[in-house]
């Protein structure tokens, strides 16, 4: 297949466009996360492109590159036709050369029907494994206009006796879906510093004349794992490792270093243009001429082993989200170590769309009754709700806890509404009133500038909120307030 080279690049995020300037001549490429574009419409149950921030995107110079984050196909469950259809018209606005997913998992069925892992998961690394994702990448590359290349995925359980070797899983796959491969040598570097196969294990058994792009970042060792987590600056056993496999992929098209904003402060905008500099050295090793080697495969003495996959995916995905599970797998996986801390980080995503979503909520209990109190309210919140794929429902499903459980934290109720109200009016245009049985504005002023309320007038009073007012983010110190 004949793709375009387009080069050394880095994640698109909405205000970087000065470090872009400042690198001009070192970012080739942008990849863009479709699902950074979209927006749930949580009144009508769809999902819709951010006009704007596609536009946004757009209107830079660069090559883009399409990776998506929520459509996974290394499970039993394809990605669902609403989504891919809103991926191709990303694909075709942005006009990438191909797109790219994670060969995991993020959706189970069961007898209550489907739901959300909350976090990509392993698949079950088995022949079986390999026909089910072969299907899924198959039924979404039915419905995209451009080739598909799966992303080498980071897995924090331990090897197990009954699976395919992690490169020959992929590998197996990619042939059988005859897709290309996005190799993450940071994921792949992750998974072998945390007890999984040795990388040049791995890399030996990669049919690599299918790898069309290279995806380095950084991370950090947490609770005797490292952890992958685009945090910064790329360690430097991955860029040697890339320095060492770039001359053998006959067909790379692109190097992408992957970093969240979030990260970009402490890595500073020195170290950036190092880490891209040090990457255009990497990327002028490529070579053209290497001959194709036949990949190592084993010859599994039992082809499909219990567990199937789909009870590998949903004993996984249970254990994740504290759902009750019993089985002797689930038995096996809780000895596993790598357990908590998946379940970690999905509890961490989770926690971080509530506070994202519900700020000034958030905030005040805190601020009345401490950061440990809150923790306390989301441990109980997630044992007994299932993670939901969107921030909005997330929110949604945790304010609904709130006010069934009523914690003691004054004016918590009329702080939770007005939250509501906010982002009620942000996506439906729509005026509202919320009602307050104190003065308002001493209130949320003190909770915008992280103080804890302090002698608050009680009363009847109702703050309307505008559309102008909501999407100004004057909601705090310009809101009409009725006494």
């Amino acid at each position: 297949m004949r793709l375009p080279e387009v080069g050394v690049g880095v994640t698109w995020f909405a205000g970087m466009e000065p470090l872009l300037q400042a690198n001009a001549e070192l970012v080739d490429v942008l990849e863009i996360e479709p699902q950074t574009l979209w927006r749930w419409q949580p009144h009508a149950r769809t999902v819709a492109i951010d006009t704007a921030a596609l536009e946004a995107v757009q209107r830079q110079s660069h090559a883009k590159l399409v990776h998506s984050v929520g459509l996974p196909v290394g499970g039993t469950v394809p990605p669902q036709p609403d989504d891919v259809e809103l991926l191709s018209r990303v694909a075709l606005e942005l006009d990438t050369p191909w797109l790219s997913e994670h060969l995991s998992f993020n959706c189970v069925e069961d007898e209550s029907g489907a739901w959300h892992t909350g976090s990509l998961l392993p698949p079950r690394q088995t022949l079986a494994g390999v026909e089910a994702a072969v299907a899924s990448i198959r039924a979404l590359s039915a419905r995209v206009p451009v080739p598909v290349a799966i992303e080498t995925g980071v897995n924090y359980l331990q090897p197990r006796g009954d699976e395919l070797p992690d490169g020959e899983f992929v590998g197996r796959v990619a042939e059988a879906a005859d897709c290309g491969i996005l190799l993450d040598l940071h994921n792949v570097w992750t998974n072998h510093q945390n007890g999984r196969q040795p990388l040049g294990e791995y890399i030996d058994q990669l049919p690599l004349e299918r790898v069309w792009e290279l995806h380095v970042a950084g991370g950090y060792y947490h609770r005797g794992f490292w952890r992958d987590a685009h945090s910064g600056e790329v360690p430097a056993d991955v860029l040697e490792l890339a320095a060492r496999i770039v001359p053998r992929l006959v067909n790379l098209k692109a190097i992408i270093f992957e970093l969240f904003p979030s990260h970009l402060p402490q890595l500073g905008a020195r170290v950036f243009r190092s880490q891209m500099d040090s990457l255009h050295r990497v990327w002028d090793r490529r070579c053209g001429t290497a001959v194709r080697k036949t990949c190592a495969r084993s010859d599994p003495p039992e082809p499909n082993p219990a567990p199937s996959p789909k009870e590998w995916e949903r004993t996984l995905a249970c254990l994740t989200v504290h759902k009750r599970c019993d089985s002797p797998l689930a038995t096996e996986l809780r000895k596993d170590r790598g357990m908590a801390v998946i379940r970690e980080m999905v509890e961490k995503l989770r926690g971080s769309m509530v506070v994202r979503t519900l700020r000034l909520s958030s905030r005040l209990i805190i601020l009345e009754r401490g950061t440990a109190y809150l923790e306390q309210l989301l441990a109980t919140f997630w044992r007994t709700h299932p993670p939901q794929a969107f921030a909005l429902d997330e929110a949604e499903a945790f304010a609904a806890f709130l006010r069934e459980e009523k914690p003691y934290v004054p004016f918590l109720g009329e702080v939770l509404e007005y939250d509501r109200a906010v982002i009620a009016v942000a996506l439906d245009g729509e005026e509202r009133s919320i009602a307050f049985g104190a003065d308002p504005l001493p209130l949320l002023r003190a909770l915008g500038a992280g103080r804890r309320p302090t002698e608050i007038t009680t009363g009847e009073f109702e703050i309307r909120l505008t559309p102008d007012l909501v999407n100004s983010q004057a909601v705090l110190p310009g809101m009409e307030v009725i006494h």
